[in-house]
């Protein structure tokens, strides 16, 4: 195991996953992964795209079972971010377990949807997209320089759709109880499932108390998630780290503090660890995509 990530982390995860599967899941954080993208079909089609790709020898593929998901071969993050097709908004790169809440949320055209935790627009705009850029998303962050982030996604995107907000989400539910149709909770977390074992920057942060801290804003973003909810809306909670007190714990305390809420099934499509007594699924790291987590609760 890489010596230099912090040992009561090390510790925790082989609690978790024990010892062989912590060295699998150091294995694959310390992998280069392959630029993966979405189309953008506000301003494109996957047709378009692959002509494009296919004209300047672009090696792609289709990731199975996310719609309008790309991987691609022969080109760096950087190229594709250069490139006219992103810098036109027509495509957007982004993570494959980022592009799953929207998946799991699954909005519909003319509905009123919040993303509480927006910034920087990946999900907001995704599902904007899913949406037809018909109806309404309200799309919060409180960082005033990530809040400029999530507008210029936005614009790029094409994403009119969106009102986006510099504001505090775990104070929304004051101005907007029970107006929304659904609700993206991706919120902070310790970020465990994104560290790069060979960057010691991704993991410099990390600690207990850093849970404990993620932990305390987790529950009032819910709180006002909750709120916000309308009678039979779909919340949609998720993380990008490992430990169990962001996670399915945390969604264990949601569903005793509001008996309203019911938990979902889901079915994604890459294999996790589900979660019987929420429903709820983990996704560990691969080759491919990074740690992930996500439930499906329902305001009854």
């Amino acid at each position: 195991m890489p010596p230099q990530l912090p040992q009561p982390l090390l510790d925790r995860l082989t609690r978790q996953f024990g010892v062989g599967k912590v060295k699998e899941i150091l294995t694959n954080c310390s992998t280069s992964r392959l630029p993966t993208l979405r189309v953008n079909t506000i301003k494109s089609t996957d047709e378009a795209v692959m002509s494009v790709f296919r004209d300047e020898a672009i090696q792609f593929e289709r990731v199975k079972n996310i719609p309008h998901a790309f991987v691609v071969r022969n080109r760096t993050d950087r190229q594709l971010l250069e490139h006219d097709l992103a810098r036109s908004g027509k495509i957007y790169l982004q993570g494959l377990t980022s592009m799953l809440p929207a998946f799991v949320l699954s909005p519909k055209p003319g509905q009123t949807l919040l993303d509480l935790c927006a910034a920087p627009g990946s999900k907001t705009t995704q599902i904007a997209a899913m949406m037809e850029n018909r109806g309404r998303i309200v799309a919060c962050e409180e960082n005033s320089v990530r809040f400029e982030k999530l507008k210029n996604s936005v614009t790029i995107q094409g994403a009119s759709v969106v009102e986006a907000r510099c504001t505090d989400a775990t104070l929304l539910h004051h101005e907007m109880p029970e107006l929304f149709d659904a609700v993206l909770a991706d919120v902070p977390c310790s970020a465990e499932g994104r560290i790069d074992c060979t960057d010691p920057r991704s993991y410099r942060f990390w600690s207990e108390k850093n849970i404990v801290a993620h932990a305390k804003l987790q529950r009032r973003l819910i709180r006002s998630a909750v709120v916000c909810l309308k009678t039979g809306g779909t919340l949609v909670y998720s993380t990008c780290t490992l430990a169990p007190e962001e996670n399915e714990e945390m969604i264990i305390w949601a569903l005793a503090e509001f008996s309203q809420l019911k938990p979902q099934p889901i079915t994604l499509p890459f294999p996790g660890v589900t979660h019987k007594a929420t429903q709820s699924v983990t996704l560990l790291p691969t080759k491919q995509y990074e740690g992930f987590f996500v439930a499906k609760l329902k305001k009854g």
